[in-house]
Formats: structure tokens, C-alpha cells, sequence
């Protein structure tokens, strides 16, 4: 940098040849800084160990559950360091939250049907309960979300956000076209609409059957009839 400062001084000195030195000066700091932030040689990004931590989590989940989870397994399997996992998920209740709404693929756009638009709240579920071990990995998540209280308020906060406000919206919007009643209760339909999906995964251990979550749009909405 100091001929940078040298030209600046220099009254003599052409513009364009000052700008070009300056951009060189720019591009070698730039340079500089990412051979610092590159990975080395061998060495895996942060993306490829969070993404490798999580894999391995959700293999731990349906091997051992919640109550047998062991963090040292995760570790030896990701190749990860425990201050590296403790550092990244602090709470390790959220670690399996997360690695189980992994599985959870984006919700499709909603359509205009109301059958359509409240069974795409829950379809992304039922894809994820039926992806390999899936429905074992969310019936872990759901009782480490029981038992551990970082992971309850991660895993109310996702179903506030994807299936309750957005149910709610829905059901207001056709209340006032009076396709239901307009005096719905949000806490009951919520529970018609998951509460088959709850019982199948963590008591039955089982997938959830293609075509569940269209079929509770139709229950609900039945219950909701005026």
C-alpha cells in the first residue's frame, strides 16, 4: 500500500496509471483474504461438517432413539469434534430437530382449492415420514422436543410457522366466502388436522400412507361444515 500512498502524493503522476495501481492493490488484498477463508487442502468447508454432523445424528436417532443418544457416536461418525458440535448446537435437542426437519422438503405453492391449500400444510410431513428411516427420525424429534426445552420451543416455533399460521389464514379466508363457520376454534382444527399424523408416527412407528394429508383436509373441513 505504500506506493499507492507514494502516487496519491506524487502531483506528476498520471490518473490512469494511479487507478489501475489501485485496483492491483485491491485485487491482492482480495486474493489475500480468500486463500485466508479457503479451506485447506483435505480439509472439509463448515457446509460439508454441519451437513455431515446432521446425517449422522439422524442415523443415530433411528438406531438409538432420544433416551440412548449418544453425542460421541455422532462425533466418530461425522468425523466432527464434540466442541465442534457443542459449539455449532449448544442444546443437542435442537441438533436432532434439525436434522429431522432436513428431511422435511419445501411446501409447494398453494393453490386456490381449499382442499389443495391445507393438504400441502401437511404433505411435506408425509413425504418425510416415508424418505428411508424418516418417520423414526421425526418420532425422535418429537420426543426430545417433550423431554428437552430448547428443542420444544424450536419445534412449536416450526409448526406455528408452517402448519398453524398459515391453516389460519387459510380458514379465515374461506370462513368468509362461508365454505365453514366462521366461530372455528384454531387449537381444535390444528388437532384435527395433525392429530392422526402424531398417533401414526410415535405409536403405530409407521409412515404415514400416501394420501394422508389430502385425506385430513377432507376431515377437517367436514368438521367444519356450517
Amino acid at each position: 500500500m505504500k506506493q499507492w500512498h507514494n502516487l496519491c502524493k506524487s502531483p506528476k503522476t498520471n490518473a490512469s496509471y494511479r487507478a489501475n495501481v489501485i485496483r492491483n492493490e485491491f485485487r491482492q488484498m482480495d486474493a489475500m483474504t480468500q486463500n485466508m477463508t479457503k479451506p485447506k487442502k483435505g480439509q472439509r468447508s463448515s457446509e460439508e461438517s454441519r451437513a455431515a454432523i446432521l446425517k449422522a445424528t439422524r442415523d443415530e436417532m433411528a438406531e438409538n432413539g432420544w433416551r440412548k443418544f449418544s453425542v460421541d457416536k455422532v462425533s466418530r461418525k461425522a468425523k466432527a469434534s464434540k466442541q465442534t458440535i457443542y459449539r455449532w448446537w449448544p442444546a443437542i435437542g435442537n441438533m436432532c430437530i434439525e436434522a429431522a426437519m432436513d428431511l422435511v422438503p419445501e411446501r409447494s405453492k398453494l393453490g386456490r382449492d381449499p382442499i389443495e391449500r391445507i393438504s400441502a400444510l401437511l404433505h411435506p410431513l408425509e413425504e418425510a415420514t416415508r424418505a428411508g428411516s424418516g418417520h423414526a427420525v421425526l418420532r425422535v424429534a418429537m420426543i426430545a422436543a417433550s423431554d428437552d426445552q430448547a428443542a420444544g420451543e424450536t419445534w412449536r416455533a416450526w409448526l406455528k410457522d408452517n402448519i398453524r399460521a398459515p391453516l389460519r389464514l387459510i380458514l379465515a379466508e374461506i370462513a368468509a366466502k362461508k365454505i365453514i363457520r366462521r366461530d372455528f376454534d384454531l387449537d381444535e382444527a390444528v388437532d384435527t388436522l395433525t392429530g392422526q399424523m402424531w398417533s401414526r408416527v410415535m405409536i403405530m412407528r409407521a409412515p404415514l400412507p400416501e394420501g394422508f394429508a389430502q385425506n385430513q383436509a377432507h376431515v377437517l373441513l367436514k368438521s367444519l361444515a356450517p
